[in-house]
């Protein structure tokens, strides 16, 4: 498994107490040490939030910086504008950038993706097409056709896969 928060590292699990509960998270040693040094403060965003900003309170909610710090969770969507100074830098630690990338694919992919549809397509017809060279008793095409489709099946799959 990989680190929750780097995503790149193997990680282990360590067990952690948050509010009276325990709770189980997947990071690499480095991430572990810089998230939780071991010092009086405790919450696994503590390292994130200063010192002495925890009396500062959401308008809407009321929720705190300290109540953040504890839990990790902010309480309605408000707390994002009260509180943007300070998550900015813990939005970027644990997601790597600030600006939001968007789902599409990017590059190649949307190519990628119509050449292996057409192959899939094209590895049914040749299907069909075998079942009825075969029906016909015509064993030359047939065999043509079996050629043909273990190629597609090799360019879909990396092997011979699925006659």
């Amino acid at each position: 498994m990989l680190c929750a928060c780097c995503g790149k590292n193997a990680a282990r699990e360590y067990r952690r107490k948050s509010d009276g509960k325990e709770i189980v998270i997947e990071l690499c040693p480095s991430c572990y040490e810089k998230l939780y040094p071991e010092r009086e403060e405790s919450g696994f965003f503590a390292s994130f939030v200063g010192a002495g900003e925890g009396a500062k309170r959401c308008p809407a909610c009321g929720t705190t910086l300290e109540d953040f710090r504890r839990s990790g969770l902010l309480g309605c969507a408000q707390c994002y504008t009260a509180f943007r100074a300070q998550l900015l830098p813990t939005v970027h630690y644990a997601q790597g950038n600030l600006h939001h990338e968007g789902k599409s694919p990017s590059g190649r992919a949307d190519e990628q993706y119509d050449l292996i549809r057409e192959l899939v397509h094209e590895q049914e017809r040749l299907r069909e097409r075998i079942k009825a060279a075969e029906a016909d008793g015509d064993d030359f095409v047939a065999k043509k056709l079996k050629s043909r489709l273990a190629e597609i099946n090799r360019r879909l799959y990396g092997g011979e896969g699925q006659a």
